[in-house]
């Protein structure tokens, strides 16, 4: 495929969310080296631990997504992503929930939650690859593309054909050839290779950053899904990469918009006082509601979980974030 003509790079210096040593430990690979390592252990040791790691994650992660939502006044900017559909998310969930359809919320849960992951390292290393520029040609874009959701395909298609039960609980399995399976597999794998290759070559016009995330994606849905579908503490860990990735793209997000007011430490702690406020009243929040044994509680907290995987597939796009800076 014919590369199209471009300017000279530009250099990687001052691209980064918030360093190279930060984002590379919590937002690219440096979570995803340490994912097998981390499994190994669990299974060893027990996942008690980081299940409890997880729920107290999972609650700073949707705050995280509120925070971004009341920053941009979004409420106001785009009302039916940010209030008429969750208000509908949040119905349709209680609805199924009290009627004990709950085999149709945890099948939802699960495909959107492997999504969730999959767009998440799409989008952040989307990010890094527009500040290089953009793609570097069309071949680059596709083999970007293929290497991202070929492992995520592959790893949910085989993990729901073998594992018949999502932590603990019943939902609609597939029942797909395991000759196709495989062959998925084999795409995802050689279509790796290939970004990597046509990156490496074209080091220049490729943030690494970008290929670090794609590359800890593929890791973490071959490792998590595939090699870990015996094990709950092989997803746990996927799961716990995934929200201290989430809480440091945002972090960064909102220190960008503050822009050159940042800089001394009283604005940085101040900053982080702010960002914190959401995430603490999401985590306050889920901690009451271990207080009671209504049944209306794991309705509410789930069609929360459900409501940030819509939005933050809202408030990123390329529209939020311009209504937000309006």
């Amino acid at each position: 495929m014919r590369m199209t003509e471009r300017s000279a790079p530009p250099t990687v210096a001052g691209t980064w969310l918030i360093s190279r040593r930060g984002d590379f430990w919590l937002a690219c690979a440096g979570g995803g080296s340490i994912l097998l390592a981390m499994a190994l252990v669990l299974r060893w040791y027990g996942d008690r631990e980081l299940d409890a790691a997880d729920l107290l994650l999972s609650e700073l992660h949707l705050g995280a997504t509120y925070d971004a939502v009341l920053r941009g006044r979004l409420w106001r900017r785009m009302p039916f992503d940010v209030v008429a559909v969750p208000l509908a998310i949040v119905a349709a969930t209680f609805a199924l929930m009290l009627g004990e359809q709950t085999a149709w919320i945890t099948t939802v849960a699960l495909y959107l939650a492997a999504w969730h992951r999959g767009r998440q390292n799409f989008g952040i290393a989307r990010f890094y690859q527009v500040r290089m520029g953009g793609a570097h040609s069309t071949a680059h874009d596709l083999l970007f593309r293929a290497a991202i959701y070929l492992p995520m395909a592959a790893g949910v298609a085989y993990f729901t054909n073998t594992s018949f039960l999502h932590e603990g609980q019943q939902y609609l399995s597939l029942d797909i050839d395991p000759g196709f399976i495989q062959a998925l597999g084999m795409l995802a794998l050689a279509s790796l290779v290939a970004y990597v290759a046509f990156t490496v070559r074209h080091r220049e016009h490729c943030h690494p950053g970008e290929r670090w995330l794609v590359l800890a994606n593929a890791l973490a849905f071959g490792s998590a899904y595939v090699l870990g579908a015996w094990s709950v503490s092989f997803i746990l860990v996927l799961v716990v990469h995934h929200e201290v990735q989430y809480l440091y793209f945002t972090y960064a997000m909102a220190r960008q918009s503050a822009g050159p007011r940042l800089g001394a430490i009283p604005a940085e702690l101040r900053l982080a006082a702010s960002f914190v406020v959401w995430p603490a009243l999401g985590l306050a929040t889920w901690a009451l509601s271990q207080r009671s044994d209504a049944a209306w509680i794991p309705a509410f907290l789930m069609s929360g979980l459900l409501c940030h995987y819509w939005l933050d597939g809202r408030i990123w796009t390329k529209r939020a974030r311009r209504l937000a800076a309006a």
